[in-house]
């Protein structure tokens, strides 16, 4: 049976899935700045052959 509810439930289930998105996409970014920070910058990589070549 309807209860006049709909509206209401819709919109949490959208507010829920925007919260969802958010948490998203700053877990993610969080992950590309860690494994940025992991990268070997190419300057030191390319010094370190010119010395050994």
């Amino acid at each position: 049976m309807y209860t006049g509810t709909l509206i209401k439930d819709l919109m949490a289930t959208v507010e829920r899935a925007e919260r969802g998105a958010q948490r998203k996409r700053i877990v993610d970014e969080m992950e590309l700045r860690r494994l940025f920070e992991l990268q070997v910058p190419q300057l030191q990589s390319e010094q370190v052959l010119v010395g050994a070549a």
